[in-house]
């Protein structure tokens, strides 16, 4: 009797990262993500201004700040570029650099491919060195369509699950905080001062 019509019952989430009360929540889908950081997990630490959330384990894509409205079930998540996965919920703030936080999940999964497959085995691996040098504030602009271009190959041609989600974080960083990579390449800085 719980949930949407789409996605029936309820999901129990890790709620983690700059969010006041984290731990695992179960919740009914159609629940808000508003609802979830800000009423279950009692909104941001320190009170600081929330960024994002990354949706569905390391994996997983970002949703913005404008879309924290997104109703909590497959299709909504879905249509933001994220995944419910396995259920982690990810909560950042305005401290956070987007890129920088790309590349550390781009790195797990990138150290988690089986190999069996090029796309994932070396694509995520380029990416990964395309982030590397934009943190290192070695990036060309034409690094933006290069991400693009490899997530999205890697994404249509893996074989399994992990190379089909692998380039989500960055992906969906590239869509919703494209400005940040702009940021990191042409003006060589890092507005939340977390890359050298």
């Amino acid at each position: 009797s719980m949930g949407t019509t789409d996605s029936k019952g309820t999901k129990v989430f890790a709620l983690t990262g700059k969010i006041k009360k984290g731990g695992l929540v179960e919740i009914p889908m159609g629940k808000t993500l508003r609802d979830v950081i800000f009423d279950i997990g009692g909104g941001i630490k320190s009170d600081k201004k929330f960024k994002a959330v990354q949706m569905g384990g390391p994996s997983g894509g970002c949703i913005p700040n404008d879309l924290l409205d997104t109703v909590i079930d497959y299709k909504a998540l879905g249509a933001t570029g994220a995944i419910m996965g396995s259920g982690g919920m990810v909560v950042m703030d305005e401290s956070t650099c987007m890129v920088g936080m790309a590349k550390f999940f781009l790195d797990f999964t990138a150290k988690e491919s089986c190999g069996k497959c090029v796309h994932c085995r070396l694509g995520t691996k380029r990416m990964l060195e395309i982030l590397e040098r934009i943190v290192d504030g070695k990036g060309e602009v034409e690094d933006l369509d290069k991400l693009e271009h490899l997530g999205n190959f890697i994404k249509d041609r893996s074989l399994c699950g992990l190379g089909k989600s692998a380039p989500l974080p960055v992906l969906s960083t590239l869509r919703n905080f494209r400005d940040e990579y702009v940021e990191h390449i042409v003006d060589k800085k890092c507005a939340a001062h977390v890359c050298k």
